[in-house]
């Protein structure tokens, strides 16, 4: 029985930043895309690939920089030698335009970049058919899924495309462009989907397979979590699928609210670390991680004693990290909110002020509307909805420095000041 080696990356972005959340890491951050593609290249080599799929935001742009021009080259060069067949599906930033990057792509034997016509190539020694449609401006709005030529009979079905599946968990919002129902894939004729756009790999359904590459590498720390690729393996008419961490930077996010059983540094450390989702990856990475210390803890006075930017050296120290965002904005004294909220007392008030307007919306609103005209640009710009949340942040830490300044200690909660 045959095997087919199958590599699937995703939103490459060449050409486009990678924020470094540490000094120390800004040449490498600004070197991570380029260094991922090599690690692409590498996998595909020690692998035995037979088929590579990008589908979709390899470029960062539709006029990318020459270094992303001659990292692609080079890829494609490296996949050219080891007899890979490579098909690209064009995206949202560097999408099929007359005269654009992907119409003066000089053509290789096995390379396909689909173009803004459906199309789809026979590979008859394999008995696939890969199909792929590439976006024909940057606001790409019809459901490219439902255009695809269907494979021949006998012939098993990859679909190359990005586009935007409306129920894919996703960080925040998510241009809709190319939106594609998910029933529909199921239900369509091709064995795979190998979809690019949204940054987080995930597997939406194995019958057929349903794969977001994900992205090479996090664009910032709001792109946290494993990226990498998706090595495929198809005998038989059956797919396995393993996703590889490639990313040179790994971003972490956590919020580490539960801290009130902690009673050492120590004990902080191994409760966030559980936090850091951290898959083995075949070569070195740097991890980086933004991290929300909130809520009551029997430490607030020792991480308050030093300056923030002290305590985060210390911590990213003893995590071995390559850069640490921390906020400890709303880390607040081992004491009850709500019961100090019912004291007659500055502390009481406030604390009962700022609970009535976190629990009452319409107060929350007046607040928002108030305080709309004399915000800062980036928060006018925001949806209503969107300030509303933002100011519910803010109550939390206000409730924390609250506590923090006002705070005493007290039987109540077995703490002296």
């Amino acid at each position: 029985m045959s095997t087919t080696r199958i590599l699937l990356a995703a939103d490459l972005h060449l050409g486009g930043p990678v924020a470094a959340p540490d000094a120390a890491l800004t040449a490498q951050a600004a070197q991570s895309r380029a260094q991922s593609l090599e690690r692409l290249v590498e996998l595909s080599r020690r692998q035995g690939v037979d088929l590579v799929l990008l589908p979709g935001d390899v470029f960062h742009a539709p006029d990318p920089p020459l270094g992303a021009v001659l990292a692609l080259q080079k890829a494609l060069d490296a996949w050219e030698q080891m007899g890979a067949r490579v098909f690209i599906a064009p995206g949202n930033h560097d999408p099929w335009l007359p005269g654009g990057v992907w119409e003066s792509w000089p053509a290789g034997p096995g390379l396909t970049i689909f173009g803004p016509q459906a199309q789809g190539v026979e590979l008859a020694e394999e008995g696939l058919w890969v199909a792929g449609m590439a976006h024909a401006s940057e606001r790409e709005s019809r459901d490219l899924s439902q255009l695809l030529p269907p494979p021949p009979p006998g012939r098993t079905g990859l679909a190359v495309l990005h586009a935007n599946i409306a129920s894919a968990p996703k960080p925040g919002d998510h241009e809709p462009y190319a939106p594609a129902s998910l029933q529909n894939l199921l239900t369509g004729p091709f064995a795979l989907w190998a979809l690019g756009h949204i940054h987080i790999p995930q597997e939406l359904s194995p019958h057929p397979w349903v794969l977001y590459a994900g992205t090479l590498q996090g664009a910032h720390m709001g792109e946290s979590g494993p990226k990498g690729a998706w090595l495929l393996e198809l005998a038989g008419g059956s797919l396995s699928a393993e996703f590889v961490s490639l990313a040179p930077l790994m971003f972490h996010d956590v919020v580490r609210d539960d801290l009130m059983g902690l009673e050492s540094p120590a004990a902080l450390v191994a409760r966030v670390r559980e936090k850091m989702e951290a898959p083995a990856s075949p070569w070195p990475q740097e991890h980086c991680l933004r991290l929300k210390l909130a809520g009551p803890s029997p430490l607030w006075r020792m991480l308050g004693r030093e300056e923030p930017q002290d305590v985060a050296a210390s911590l990213k120290r003893e995590m071995g990290l390559g850069g640490l965002v921390l906020d400890m904005n709303s880390l607040c004294p081992p004491a009850d909110p709500e019961a100090l909220a019912a004291r007659p007392d500055v502390l009481g008030r406030t604390l009962a002020l700022i609970a009535q307007a976190q629990e009452d919306p319409e107060l929350l609103a007046a607040l928002e509307r108030e305080l709309a005209g004399s915000l800062h640009p980036d928060q006018r710009r925001l949806l209503p909805e969107e300030r509303r949340a933002w100011l519910a942040g803010l109550l939390e830490e206000g409730r924390a420095l609250a506590l923090r300044g006002l705070w005493q200690g007290g039987p109540e909660n077995g703490d002296a000041a």
